[in-house]
């Protein structure tokens, strides 16, 4: 008969179910451990990445006038997390600058010079170095405007009974295109017997037309032209022929 010391049974199973809680523990802390590293580490290549690019304005809309060279600018406010390339396909669209990192003011400008009338649309695009990185689009659209004169009616004629016949009548300034029209008036040879109540304006608009053969000294036919000009505009300047004949009393 072995006699066992005494304690041998009391402390023989509680080491060892110490010993084998602690190696279960250990794993368990092991294996969060790596799962909760997952967790806040993320998919790969995440934390690499700059995340969203948001720019403000997310669209731009301008206009300019035909012929005209100055450029129309808007800033584009860029936030990110990491860098980026601005790029576009049209060239009259011009960046500067046309790379940043995560925050960042993008001068856009619009160059009219050269442009046909009508709309224009192109596009900035920005993009992170990766291939797979954020981007971000931004649409444009530039309206290219031309005005375009017309003046009616297109000519006078009047013809003096007495030796003091005042005319009146009156010239419409149209603009049949888009876009604002700046009109001037003048008479070519500036004759005394026409005068116009008004010589510049925005069309449309009116012309108060005056003749008068008070003071011609001789009998026949006076001829005027009325010259309206509007810069930039297409069929400008317009001519308006004036004619007026002053007849003796009772001739043919």
């Amino acid at each position: 008969m072995t006699i066992q010391p005494r304690g041998a049974q009391a402390w023989g199973p509680v080491v060892i179910s110490l010993a084998a809680g602690v190696v279960v523990l250990l794993s368990g802390l092991l294996v969060n451990g790596c799962r909760i590293g997952k967790l806040l580490s993320g998919p790969t290549g995440e934390n690499s990445s700059g995340g969203i690019i948001v720019v403000n304005p997310s669209i731009v809309r301008d206009s300019a006038l035909a012929g005209a060279s100055t450029m129309r600018v808007t800033n584009l406010a860029v936030s990110n997390g990491g860098t980026w390339t601005a790029t576009t396909g049209n060239p009259w669209i011009h960046l500067s600058p046309s790379s940043g990192g995560s925050r960042a003011t993008v001068k856009l400008s619009l160059d009219p010079k050269d442009l046909e009338p009508g709309l224009h649309q192109g596009a900035v695009t920005l993009q992170e170095p990766e291939a797979d990185g954020a981007s971000a689009t931004v649409a444009v659209s530039f309206l290219i405007q031309q005005p375009v004169l017309d003046v009616e009616p297109g000519g006078f004629s009047f013809m003096a009974q007495t030796s003091s016949s005042v005319f009146r009548d009156t010239l419409q300034i149209l603009n049949v295109g888009t876009g604002p029209l700046v009109w001037t008036a003048t008479t070519e040879h500036r004759a005394g017997w026409l005068t116009l109540g008004d010589t510049a304006g925005v069309a449309p608009g009116y012309i108060a037309v005056r003749a008068s053969n008070e003071g011609l000294a001789y009998f026949g036919t006076f001829r005027e032209t009325i010259i309206v000009t509007a810069t930039g505009a297409k069929n400008s300047p317009k001519r308006i022929e004036v004619t007026l004949r002053r007849r003796r009393h009772g001739g043919g």
